[in-house]
């Protein structure tokens, strides 16, 4: 963050032997910086600083999921709380309301200009977890424009040369919040999705598939990698929600961090099924006969079903439930967050009695009931899938219940932390 440091002035009249004089200097780091700060309510304070390329910008705002809600209290419009209202025992959430119409999506603050700098900035506190952000500006001629932190570009930009769609997470940047066990006592401590000093390997490579011969996958190996072991690696395959590709569950839900702050010797694969069109039929297809296989022959992993899982976000989600239903027999493990696809649901279908199947959903989720009406667009409620277990119990599926959030990345790797670190492989 900025930082207000003391300098000392040597003029020719100290050098005469005259008193010192204390002057104070402001001094800003460019990109989103984090310190731990005993005046804010959550123990840390996050400040934005953005400088500006040309002359024609009137106006700079942060944009991000920034925003608090209060368990102990009913969804409501009045259960929001901005950055500087946090309080212990709330949870970030991209959105806040009882229903879509009436939520509120983000938290946006404009930056103050330091005209004697050149520079916008802006500080307020920030809680434990990855926020994902963007600085609107606002030009002369009164059009604006969204874009990442240029002092702090977006990994999602890591594969987008190559990437045959592109995610729509290019314009935002990552910052960092932290966990203070007092202040932050009662809300979600995310801080396993923080860089790990464990950290291994994160490759982009392109392969052969169903669609053309140079499909995207992205590859996370992990600290200690040996393609020569005895023992093969597992491998966990994760599927993208709706605008995103084979970056974003590293670049957003920063699941090889997690990984490598599990210390789990598991694979992570990435895959771009924008590209599909979300056919089911053939993503299947493609996964069974394309992605598995060439794991097999480029990677030390195991060729059994039990080693392998298969999960996914929101389209993903739905993905998952086609997966498993369709083919029960390809992994051990499954993995739906924020959607069933109840299209997909077959209590007859061959298999599905052996694998573990996990779901989740987020307290403020438009896969739920909860903030969406259960009418149009049933097919994709968590609650439907629900209600369909109590008729069609199964001892292979977990229900991992509401998960603080909304339909976002705080749920996201919540899901993914507790599905790598409690139900895969175990």
């Amino acid at each position: 963050m900025f930082r207000k440091i003391l300098a000392l002035l040597l003029t020719g009249a100290m050098l005469a032997g005259c008193a010192c004089v204390l002057a104070e200097e402001t001094v800003y780091t460019p990109g989103a910086t984090v310190t731990a700060d005993p005046e804010s309510p959550s123990g840390y304070t996050v400040t934005f600083v953005y400088v500006p390329e040309d002359e024609t910008v009137t106006g700079v705002q942060v944009t991000g999921p920034f925003a608090h809600v209060d368990p102990a209290q009913p969804l409501a419009v009045e259960n929001r709380f901005t950055p500087y209202e946090y309080a212990a025992g709330q949870y970030s959430s991209n959105m806040t309301g009882p229903s879509i119409a009436e939520s509120t999506w983000g938290y946006t603050e404009a930056m103050v200009y330091d005209e004697a700098a050149g520079v916008w900035h802006l500080s307020f506190p920030i809680t434990s977890g990855s926020y994902a952000y963007s600085y609107i500006l606002t030009r002369a001629d009164g059009t604006t424009e969204t874009i990442c932190d240029p002092a702090n570009p977006s990994p999602a930009l890591l594969n987008a040369e190559h990437s045959d769609i592109a995610t729509g997470d290019l314009t935002h940047s990552i910052v960092y919040g932290y966990y203070d066990e007092e202040k932050q006592a009662g809300s979600p401590n995310l801080d396993f999705v923080l860089p790990s000093e464990n950290y291994g390997e994160l490759r982009y490579v392109e392969y052969t598939g169903v669609l053309s011969d140079h499909q995207d996958m992205g590859i996370y190996l992990p600290a200690g990698y040996d393609a020569e072991r005895e023992e093969p690696y597992k491998v966990i395959y994760m599927s993208h929600g709706g605008g995103g590709n084979e970056t974003d569950w590293f670049a957003m839900g920063h699941v090889d961090n997690i990984i490598a702050n599990l210390g789990l010797d598991v694979i992570v694969v990435t895959l771009d099924h924008n590209s599909f069109g979300w056919d089911y039929a053939k993503i299947g297809e493609n996964m069974i006969n394309y992605v598995i296989p060439y794991m097999e022959a480029n990677y030390n992993v195991s060729h059994e079903a039990k080693d392998r899982a298969f999960g996914g976000l929101s389209m993903g989600s739905m993905t998952t439930f086609h997966m498993f239903f369709e083919h029960a027999d390809v992994f051990g493990y499954y993995g739906a967050f924020s959607g069933p696809d109840m299209s997909a649901v077959d209590p007859d279908a061959e298999g599905i009695h052996e694998p573990v199947f996990f779901f989740t959903v987020g307290t403020e989720d438009i896969a739920s009931e909860r903030i969406a009406a259960n009418g149009e667009g049933q097919q994709i409620k968590y609650e439907n899938f629900v209600a369909w277990l109590a008729e069609h119990p199964m001892d292979n599926v977990i229900d991992g219940g509401y998960v603080p959030g909304a339909h976002d990345w705080f749920v996201w790797s919540q899901s993914f932390y507790t599905f790598a670190s409690e139900i895969c492989f175990k």
